[in-house]
């Protein structure tokens, strides 16, 4: 019997974005540890009511739980409400959030902190990023391969516990827009169009690729490989290599070690620049004409709060898609290449069996073994890996522990309230509405339609990156469950995309934006309801997905 304990007290919530059940020790282990870190520190910036949100791994699966403030590791049900307003008011760390509730809305802590990440972050993760990945791995010593390791391992827990850090601030203006949204009568789907071109981190690969595909054009190359790009023109060659020295190191099909990055993948890279071309600027204007249309339904005396609430959320909604890239997938991608040279070289030694085994060492024993041989043999390496390896057909429950529900946002203190119901707001964003399961005999399946424009495509049912970039054809319609930023470089030549999870603040909702991508998010059952293969016809306008044939 499989055991399904909580590992901890509290609500454990399953988290299904992000990794695979057979995901690596040392991804275990980051997450376990960043989560808490960098949350802790927004939740306590922007005065929130909870101290930080736990990860921890069950068999294979990532389980997270909201921290309260006070109690956090007590295992007594939630006192009652009057209770609770009369200790958020009187316990002493409730009263230094409630202060800090108040600074920190109306000091605008979010704009303090994209000045940073402009100033400070961003510039030190690209050059840290950059160093590190130009490191030649296969031609360092066991000892300076250890040293390395462990150098790109701290930058990619510092970069972690940012990357959580940041969440709080990048969301913040986009829940305020919404709730003053909603306070005026204006409809959630058509004030998150305005955002629209306000990610150039989402579009920054395929405007890349888009120039390397004009130098391709003006020489009358049509290459089959990529040196064939290379040997096109000298300006194809350096267009082509900034291209790489920029997005090659990240992790592309996923976010775990385990996952290959763009430098392992250059059948894609050649399939991305081959394709047809997308209007990269049509966003932003799209984004112009939605502004337009949501100002003209106010009162006049509520434009100019209008126009500055959609300026901060578009500032913000620029880094919350900057920040991955930079704070995940570079790094994670770094370390991969780092770990697999250690399993190369620590199968030839005999220190283990399969290379696979190598990502269910944690990262000092890697180095450890890499310096002296002194941490795990080869037979505990292999259990690690069959045990891991299992739990891929389990069945894992959507919660550990109690049921809880969290209690009414007005009993908080101070200007907590306020930034609560910015939060739900967001977050209900994330998920789609509830919805009728379909049979799988429908012609027709409903969801959120982005996009203005219909389009006709052959699905390509997938349920991975990693899948996707095996078989997906240039102007395919990729179907999902859902789709992450690892998703982004077939996006970017597919003809359209479904997805049953999903809401309008989630990643196949930002980068339709930011493509102009026909999308149909949050389908319930559309991974039954259409067939591989089929041709299908998505109307972002109405919100349907038709089978064609």
């Amino acid at each position: 019997m499989t055991d399904w304990t909580a590992p901890g007290p509290g609500t454990w919530e399953l988290d299904t974005a992000h990794f695979e059940a057979t995901v690596s020790r040392p991804m275990r282990d980051l997450m376990s540890e960043a989560m808490g870190a960098g949350l802790s520190v927004g939740f306590e910036l922007a005065g929130a009511p909870l101290s930080s949100v736990q990860a921890r791994f069950v068999n294979g699966r990532m389980y997270t739980r909201l921290v309260p403030l006070v109690g956090g590791n007590s295992t007594r049900p939630t006192p009652p409400d009057k209770v609770l307003w009369l200790v958020t008011r009187l316990h002493p760390r409730f009263r230094r959030r409630a202060k800090q509730s108040a600074r920190a809305i109306d000091g605008k802590f979010w704009m303090s902190e994209f000045a940073r990440w402009e100033r400070e972050w961003k510039p030190e993760l690209q050059a840290t990023n950059r160093r590190l990945g130009e490191v030649p791995v296969a031609d360092l010593s066991d000892a300076d391969l250890a040293k390395h390791l462990d150098a790109v391992w701290k930058h990619a827990a510092w970069a972690a516990a940012l990357h959580f850090r940041l969440h709080t601030s990048d969301l913040a203006p986009i829940g305020r827009l919404l709730v003053a949204a909603e306070d005026w009568g204006l409809d959630a789907k058509e004030v998150m169009a305005t955002l629209a071109g306000a990610s150039p981190a989402t579009s920054a690969p395929a405007r890349a690729l888009a120039a390397v595909r004009a130098e391709l054009a003006r020489v009358e190359s049509m290459p089959q490989t990529l040196d064939d790009v290379r040997s096109a023109s000298p300006e194809a060659a350096a267009l082509l290599s900034a291209y790489l020295a920029e997005f090659g190191n990240r992790v592309t099909t996923g976010y775990d070690l385990r996952n290959r990055t763009l430098r392992e993948l250059p059948d894609v890279v050649l399939a991305s620049i081959n394709a047809s071309d997308v209007d990269l600027d049509a966003a932003e204007l799209a984004g112009d004409r939605a502004f337009s249309a949501m100002s003209s339904q106010l009162a006049e005396a509520d434009r100019a709060e209008f126009t500055s609430l959609v300026e901060e959320a578009r500032t913000l909604y620029g880094l919350r898609d900057e920040n991955g890239p930079l704070t995940a997938e570079w790094p994670a991608g770094i370390a991969r290449y780092a770990v697999l040279e250690a399993g190369r070289r620590l199968r030839a030694s005999g220190s283990i069996d399969d290379l696979e085994h190598i990502f269910d060492a944690s990262i000092p024993e890697i180095v450890g073994l890499l310096r002296d041989g002194k941490y795990p043999l080869a037979a505990e390496l292999k259990t690690r890996c069959d045990e891991r390896m299992g739990w891929e057909a389990l069945d894992a429950p959507d919660r550990l522990g109690p049921p809880s529900a969290p209690p009414p946002v007005d009993i908080l203190p101070g200007r907590m309230p306020e930034l609560m119901r910015a939060v739900l707001m967001v977050t209900s964003l994330f998920d789609p509405p509830a919805g009728e399961e379909s049979d799988g005999a429908a012609a027709t399946l409903s969801g959120v339609g982005v996009g203005t424009e219909s389009v006709r495509g052959i699905a390509r049912v997938v349920g991975n990156a990693d899948e996707a970039f095996e078989r997906a054809e240039p102007g395919d319609i990729i179907v999902t469950r859902l789709t992450v930023p690892t998703f982004n470089s077939v996006l970017a030549m597919a003809g359209g995309v479904v997805t049953e999870g999903g809401g309008l603040l989630s990643h196949t909702a930002v980068i339709a934006r930011e493509l102009g991508l026909p999308a149909i998010i949050g389908v319930v059952g559309a991974l039954t309801g259409i067939p591989d293969g089929a041709e299908i016809e998505l109307d972002p306008v109405q919100g349907t997905v038709t089978l064609v044939r």
